[in-house]
C-alpha cells in the first residue's frame, strides 16, 4: 500500500485550472521526484497535498486513509510536512526560534527533534542565535527543511531543493534527504528544477507538462529515454 497516494487530482487558483487528473504516489520509505516545464503544476500539487490549496476533483489518501477535508494542521499531525518553494522562513527570529515553531504538533519533544536536525545540519547548530535572515541561502534552506522536520514528519515534501545554491550546498542538501530516508525511514517528495539531480537522488519520478503527468518511471529508465534526455538534460 502506498503511503501517499494521489488519484485523478485537479486542482487550481480561482477560476484558473492549473492541473488535471493527476496520478502520483509515494511509498514507505521512498523518495520520488517531480520535474517539468515551469508552470507546469509542480508546486501547486504539494499545496494541494498540504492542504493549503483546495481539491477540485479526485481524492487524496495518506496511509489509506482520505485526508480530502482535513485542514493543513491535521494532515502535518498526520506526518505530512511541506518545506516550501522560496523557504517562508521568519526572518527576524533566530534560528532556533524558527525550529521551535516546527515544533507545535508535540512541544514536549521540541528539544529532542531540534538536536536530531542539529545532527544533520551542523551549520544551524552554529548559526542557532543568529537571525534567520543572516544566513546565506544555503543555511535558510536547510532551515527550512529542518522546521518541517520538527513535526517528526513522515511525508517530507520539498519544493525547489537547489533553487539559486551552490552545486556543493545541493551536494549536501541532497546526501542528507538520503540519510533522512535511510536513517529516519521518512518517505520524501521532491519538486527540482535540476532535473538530472532529480534522478539522481530519486527512486522514482513524474514528469510534469502543462499541468498534467506525461511520463513516469524509475529514475535509471527516465535517465535512458530519449525524450528525457532531450528535452531536459539537453543530450
Amino acid at each position: 500500500m502506498a503511503l501517499l497516494e494521489v488519484n485523478k487530482l485537479s486542482t487550481g487558483y480561482g477560476e484558473i485550472q492549473v492541473l488535471y487528473s493527476v496520478n502520483v504516489s509515494v511509498r514507505e520509505k521512498e523518495i520520488v521526484a517531480i520535474f517539468g516545464s515551469n508552470g507546469s503544476g509542480k508546486s501547486t500539487l504539494l499545496k494541494t497535498i498540504a492542504g493549503i490549496l483546495p481539491l477540485w476533483e479526485g481524492y487524496i489518501k495518506f496511509e489509506g486513509e482520505s485526508i480530502d477535508n482535513l485542514p493543513p494542521q491535521e494532515r502535518v499531525k498526520k506526518g505530512i510536512a511541506l518545506a516550501m518553494e522560496g523557504r517562508r522562513l521568519f526572518l527576524g527570529m533566530t534560528v532556533e526560534e524558527n525550529l521551535l515553531m516546527g515544533a507545535w504538533v508535540s512541544k514536549d519533544l521540541a528539544r529532542e527533534r531540534i538536536e536530531k536536525v542539529y545532527s544533520y545540519f551542523p551549520a544551524l547548530k552554529e548559526k542557532r542565535k543568529s537571525l534567520a535572515g543572516d544566513l546565506s541561502g544555503g543555511q535558510q534552506q536547510m532551515l527550512s527543511i529542518g522546521r518541517a522536520l520538527m513535526s517528526n514528519p513522515k511525508l517530507l515534501m520539498v519544493d525547489e531543493l537547489s533553487l539559486g545554491l551552490a552545486p556543493a550546498v545541493v551536494e549536501t542538501l541532497a546526501e542528507v534527504l538520503e540519510e533522512l530516508r535511510s536513517k529516519e525511514g521518512i518517505s520524501i517528495l521532491l519538486v527540482e528544477q535540476e532535473v538530472r539531480l532529480a534522478l539522481e537522488v530519486a527512486d522514482r519520478a513524474y514528469v510534469f507538462d502543462l499541468g498534467r503527468v506525461v511520463d513516469e518511471g524509475p529514475s535509471e529508465e527516465l535517465l535512458k529515454r530519449d525524450s528525457i534526455r532531450k528535452a531536459y538534460l539537453s543530450i
